[in-house]
């Protein structure tokens, strides 16, 4: 019986402290987009120009995050000129976080004394005890607070004269402020939608793969 309370507990260590497992993140997103009457958007060349005048396209995170829309454009027959005025659509980009939500969770939960043993002990009173034993103690009270943002991105094509052709926007509220990779995340959903009109905000849930560093 002690052989086979060690192995369990090795299995579990092995487990717990392995770098192979993969762990799924979930995404909750939403996307509207919409196209202009009549309009059936046809692959053209374009450029990339920021939406909002706050951001700057020539910062190192715009520009990391536009080679990514690039790509995913070039996918569906676009083909990006350096020139503007070769441009037949000017595609602008933009991305951001904002705060939505504020909550604070309070609970409370036993203070834990917890011990481990094998084999058989006697105790003081008399008898014996094996393999596990735990003494609880009294409860404390615990908060966290929990901050929600909005997570967004925008693209949106417009002839050189500034006629909109289709517009998307896509947004997912979470915890995470690291818009490096949920970002990348958006504009790969929004992919589908490009020249579309979904006449009301769709919900999708995607998943993201992460391997556990070794």
């Amino acid at each position: 019986m002690q052989k086979l309370y060690l192995f369990l507990l090795l299995s579990l260590s092995l487990f717990i402290s392995s770098g192979c497992s993969p762990i799924s993140n979930k995404y909750s997103i939403t996307i509207d987009a919409i196209t202009a009457p009549n309009l059936i958007p046809i692959p053209t060349t374009y450029t990339i120009k920021a939406l909002g005048k706050q951001t700057n396209e020539n910062s190192l995170r715009f520009q990391q995050q536009a080679t990514l829309l690039n790509k995913l454009l070039q996918k569906k027959g676009y083909k990006r000129v350096e020139d503007e005025k070769l441009a037949q659509e000017i595609i602008f980009f933009d991305y951001g976080i904002e705060k939505v939500q504020e909550e604070i969770e309070r609970y409370r939960e036993p203070q834990v004394y917890m011990g481990f043993s094998i084999g058989r002990h006697r105790r003081f009173s008399g008898g014996y005890y094996s393999p596990f034993w735990s003494d609880f103690g009294y409860y404390r009270s615990y908060s966290r607070q929990y901050n929600y943002y909005n997570r967004y991105a925008t693209i949106l094509a417009t002839k050189p004269q500034g006629k909109e052709l289709w517009r998307v926007d896509i947004s997912s509220i979470g915890e995470s402020k690291n818009l490096r990779k949920i970002v990348p995340l958006l504009l790969e959903a929004s992919v589908p939608y490009i020249g579309k009109n979904t006449k009301e905000p769709i919900k999708l849930v995607i998943k993201e793969k992460i391997a556990k560093k070794e």
